[in-house]
Protein backbone atom coordinates (compact mmCIF):
# COMPACT_ATOMS: atom_id res chain seq x y z
CA UNK A 1 0.00 0.00 0.00
CA UNK A 2 1.37 3.39 -0.93
CA UNK A 3 0.04 6.90 -0.79
CA UNK A 4 1.57 10.15 -1.96
CA UNK A 5 1.93 12.13 1.26
CA UNK A 6 3.79 15.00 -0.42
CA UNK A 7 0.92 17.50 -0.10
CA UNK A 8 0.61 16.76 3.62
CA UNK A 9 4.38 16.83 4.09
CA UNK A 10 4.46 20.26 2.43
CA UNK A 11 2.32 21.55 5.32
CA UNK A 12 4.82 20.53 8.02
CA UNK A 13 6.75 23.82 8.31
CA UNK A 14 3.56 25.88 8.77
CA UNK A 15 2.12 23.43 11.31
CA UNK A 16 5.40 23.16 13.23
CA UNK A 17 5.51 26.95 13.45
CA UNK A 18 2.15 26.88 15.27
CA UNK A 19 3.20 24.22 17.77
CA UNK A 20 4.48 25.04 21.27
CA UNK A 21 8.22 24.84 21.96
CA UNK A 22 7.89 21.12 22.75
CA UNK A 23 5.10 18.94 21.42
CA UNK A 24 4.22 15.32 20.80
CA UNK A 25 3.59 13.51 17.55
CA UNK A 26 -0.03 13.13 18.62
CA UNK A 27 -0.41 16.90 19.05
CA UNK A 28 1.26 17.56 15.72
CA UNK A 29 -0.86 15.05 13.80
CA UNK A 30 -4.07 16.41 15.32
CA UNK A 31 -3.28 19.98 14.20
CA UNK A 32 -2.08 18.77 10.79
CA UNK A 33 -5.33 16.81 10.33
CA UNK A 34 -7.53 19.69 11.52
CA UNK A 35 -5.96 22.12 9.09
CA UNK A 36 -5.76 19.69 6.15
CA UNK A 37 -8.85 17.55 6.50
CA UNK A 38 -9.25 16.58 2.84
CA UNK A 39 -5.61 15.48 2.52
CA UNK A 40 -5.78 13.62 5.84
CA UNK A 41 -8.96 11.76 4.88
CA UNK A 42 -7.47 10.85 1.50
CA UNK A 43 -4.46 9.32 3.25
CA UNK A 44 -6.71 7.35 5.62
CA UNK A 45 -8.82 6.15 2.71
CA UNK A 46 -5.71 4.89 0.92
CA UNK A 47 -4.97 2.71 3.95
CA UNK A 48 -8.55 1.66 4.63
CA UNK A 49 -7.70 -2.02 4.18
CA UNK A 50 -4.55 -2.05 6.30
CA UNK A 51 -4.59 -4.31 9.33
CA UNK A 52 -2.58 -4.74 12.50
CA UNK A 53 -1.81 -7.97 14.34
CA UNK A 54 -4.88 -10.10 14.78
CA UNK A 55 -6.52 -8.58 11.72
CA UNK A 56 -7.54 -5.40 13.56
CA UNK A 57 -8.18 -2.54 11.09
CA UNK A 58 -5.38 0.01 11.33
CA UNK A 59 -5.59 2.83 8.78
CA UNK A 60 -5.08 5.46 11.53
CA UNK A 61 -2.09 3.60 12.98
CA UNK A 62 -0.41 3.28 9.58
CA UNK A 63 -1.03 6.87 8.47
CA UNK A 64 -0.02 8.30 11.85
CA UNK A 65 3.15 6.20 11.87
CA UNK A 66 4.18 7.61 8.52
CA UNK A 67 3.28 11.19 9.46
CA UNK A 68 5.24 10.94 12.71
CA UNK A 69 8.28 9.35 11.10
CA UNK A 70 8.49 12.19 8.60
CA UNK A 71 9.25 14.63 11.43
CA UNK A 72 12.61 12.87 11.79
CA UNK A 73 13.49 14.06 8.30
CA UNK A 74 13.30 17.71 9.38
CA UNK A 75 16.37 18.23 11.63
CA UNK A 76 16.49 21.95 10.80
CA UNK A 77 12.97 22.37 12.19
CA UNK A 78 12.69 19.87 15.06
CA UNK A 79 14.73 17.61 17.33
CA UNK A 80 13.46 14.28 18.66
CA UNK A 81 13.46 14.42 22.47
CA UNK A 82 12.54 10.80 23.17
CA UNK A 83 9.31 9.03 23.97
CA UNK A 84 6.67 10.30 26.41
CA UNK A 85 3.31 9.01 27.64
CA UNK A 86 0.44 10.38 25.58
CA UNK A 87 -3.15 9.70 24.62
CA UNK A 88 -3.91 8.90 20.99
CA UNK A 89 -6.82 10.07 18.84
CA UNK A 90 -8.98 7.30 20.28
CA UNK A 91 -8.22 8.15 23.91
CA UNK A 92 -5.88 5.19 24.41
CA UNK A 93 -2.78 5.71 26.51
CA UNK A 94 0.52 4.88 24.84
CA UNK A 95 3.92 6.38 24.21
CA UNK A 96 4.77 8.69 21.34
CA UNK A 97 7.63 10.87 20.22
CA UNK A 98 8.22 14.29 21.73
CA UNK A 99 9.78 17.05 19.61
CA UNK A 100 11.44 20.41 20.24
CA UNK A 101 11.24 23.22 17.71
CA UNK A 102 14.34 25.11 16.56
Amino acid sequence: MTHDFSELYAQYPAVIEQMPETFTSHQFILLLAQQNQRLYVEALYSYRNSTHKGGEPSPFREVHRQLSQRLSDLPKLVTHMGEVPSVDIFGRSNDCAQWRKH
